[in-house]
């Protein structure tokens, strides 16, 4: 019973589940470990820009203290001579106070590093949308290999089922003296040299599903059966490359973090300019203490006592201890307006190259399709010469591989054509 279970599971797990792009986009949302990192990450911002703005409350706090005091020595004749004691009648001291202070002005202090925090959580989202639409891409880059490799795998099959039938025939010829030995090993060939392509687009397929897999947080040998239909089925709406740039600079994840990091870098420079402001606050205390120590006459006996006013504090050291890190803060932002400018040229240089190979495909396409009705006609003919004596097995069997050729290089610029259309996509922040 239990090996009858244990084969019903393994059997269920090879099972080839159906799946379209958009389904791996969504499980891949779910169980990707950068996705989830990426909006842990954006959720720290958060609480982050919470705790900042919880700085404007006003602090309160309460401490106690309890200990024994020594009897205190009291040197009439100086240090080097006997002290006299001053005996006490109770030793204790203790004492429970309870102070406030808040801040009515701190040269913007909150309020940048509110600013501060905000601009990091924008920062955070925008880094968050980055990591989505790159394992986005990853997951389309890996599905249609999987469907590229999926068809070489059907043409491939096909083809040695031919080379099979095809050398069943040239044996015959062989054994009934019509051929010379070296056609019939040239078949041999071209057949062993196609079962080990057959093999090694086998081992990528499994491979791509694997990656697939760890995507969407299936077991590592799940079998997977692409249903989208290979290349487009319609003619799409192709902007320009001015459109294209348009949209990356507008809504690319990478140009609004590289906007973020300049903000940053100035309100940066705007926090160490505050830090050379005066701080004004009010403050109050209220204590319960034992014994009376702070006023004169002293007493031997529990007290209260409430203070509150107004406090100012003005750090000097920071004229001249801060002109350094301003000068540092201001090279930084000059170095990430650099950053950003550099952004937007890989951007458009990236963005160039994938709309130039999109159209590229799309002629390639035209061609490819006449190469195949080309290389079909001319493998029927020569097929039909060489079984009627009229051509050369060497012929035969370089067109039987200019079809196949043809035939891949097809189903190639199909997928070519999409990849390059989801790295437009991916890249104005789309995809």
């Amino acid at each position: 019973m239990l090996v009858f279970v244990a084969v019903k599971a393994q059997s269920t797990i090879q099972d080839s589940i159906p799946l379209s792009l958009e389904n791996v986009w969504k499980k891949a949302a779910v169980n990707s470990k950068e996705i989830k990192r990426s909006q842990l990450h954006s959720k720290s911002g958060s609480e982050a820009v919470k705790n900042a703005k919880s700085k404007q409350l006003p602090e309160i706090g309460i401490n106690a203290n309890y200990g024994k005091l020594a009897n205190i020595p009291i040197f009439n004749e100086g240090i080097l001579h006997h002290a006299d004691f001053i005996p006490l009648e109770d030793h204790s001291i203790y004492g429970v106070t309870l102070d406030s202070y808040f801040e009515i002005y701190n040269g913007q202090r909150l309020k940048t590093n509110i600013q501060k925090e905000s601009v990091k959580q924008e920062l955070s989202k925008y880094m968050e949308e980055e990591t989505t639409l790159s394992i986005h891409f990853e997951v389309a880059q890996a599905y249609l290999k999987l469907q590229l490799y999926l068809q070489y795998e059907k043409l491939v099959k096909q083809n040695v089922h031919q080379s099979e039938a095809r050398l069943a025939l040239i044996q015959k010829l062989y054994n009934g003296g019509v051929v010379l030995k070296s056609d019939l090993l040239r078949a041999q060939l071209l057949l062993s040299k196609q079962k080990i392509a057959l093999t090694e687009i086998k081992n990528n397929a499994e491979l791509v599903m694997q990656e697939l897999n760890i995507f969407m947080g299936n077991p590592d040998s799940q079998k997977l059966k692409p249903t989208d239909q290979i290349g487009f089925q319609q003619d799409r709406k192709t902007m320009t490359y001015d459109e294209y740039v348009h949209n990356a600079i507008d809504k690319s994840p990478l140009q609004k973090i590289a906007n973020q990091k300049v903000e940053l870098g100035i309100l940066n420079i705007a926090a160490l300019k505050s830090d050379k402001l005066p701080r004004i606050g009010l403050f109050g205390e209220y204590s319960y203490s034992y014994p009376q120590i702070k006023l004169y006459p002293y007493e031997n006996a529990p007290y209260l006592l409430g203070v509150v006013g107004v406090k100012l504090s003005y750090s000097i050291s920071s004229i001249y201890h801060d002109v350094h890190k301003e000068e540092e803060a201001k090279i930084l932002l000059e170095e990430e307006k650099i950053a950003r400018e550099n952004v937007e040229d890989n951007l458009r240089k990236v963005i160039n190259k994938s709309y130039q190979r999109y159209i590229e495909d799309q002629e390639k396409k035209e061609v490819f399709q006449l190469n195949i009705e080309q290389a079909t006609e001319n493998y029927r003919i020569l097929n039909q010469t060489y079984f009627n004596q009229l051509s050369l097995i060497t012929d035969l069997l370089d067109a039987d591989t200019q079809l196949l050729q043809a035939q891949i290089d097809l189903i190639s610029a199909k997928i070519a054509e999409q990849l390059h259309y989801c790295e437009l996509l991916k890249n104005t922040g789309d995809l």
